[in-house]
């Protein structure tokens, strides 16, 4: 293994092994395992702080909360902050809606808020539609959520192409669960 190799081995670490470590450490959370591996795959895992798309110091599995340059974690303390991002995005997710959403609607908006944050999710067109009981045309507003410091993912010049994809999974799940 060359040196290069090993040093993005260090500071990578396992979305599947960070998964079995939740969902062992975990099981109050309400989103689905599913929904889980989602969030992780999306985001992935870092064990050495890094700037996000969006300039911000990130560091686990899209944990940015008291991320400096240069930030070093255990997968464990990864999966601790991941579980802890979770929790919240659900306790964000379980106040704003008013109507009762199947298992594929809630993984996504909890993985909408995991990464936009609750303003953008108290805010948003989706959640409105969703608590007027318009469930698919709120699943349609996922595709609107593709804009990184004012430019569109879908420019690749813009290096935020991922994010796309992201939405279209939410946008697919919110319509048709968990196929």
């Amino acid at each position: 293994m060359s040196l290069k190799q090993k040093a993005i081995t260090s500071v990578v670490c396992s979305v599947v092994a960070l998964l079995g470590v939740v969902t062992s450490k975990a099981p109050e959370l309400t989103t689905s395992e599913q929904g889980l591996a989602h969030i992780l795959d999306m985001e992935g895992c870092r064990l050495k702080a890094y700037q996000c798309s969006a300039d911000r110091w990130t560091i686990g599995a899209g944990h940015a909360h008291g991320v400096n340059q240069g930030d070093t974690i255990t997968l464990d303390q990864a999966a601790d902050y991941f579980i802890e991002d979770v929790a919240k995005a659900e306790k964000v997710v379980k106040k704003a809606i008013t109507q009762t959403p199947n298992q594929g609607e809630f993984d996504m908006m909890v993985s909408f808020v995991f990464h936009m944050g609750s303003g953008n999710f108290q805010r948003s067109t989706l959640l409105k539609k969703f608590n007027a009981g318009l469930n698919a045309p709120a699943c349609e507003q996922y595709l609107r959520w593709v804009y990184v410091n004012g430019q569109s993912c879908h420019d690749p010049k813009a290096d935020c192409e991922g994010i796309v994809s992201r939405r279209q999974v939410e946008r697919d799940v919110c319509l048709t669960g968990w196929n």
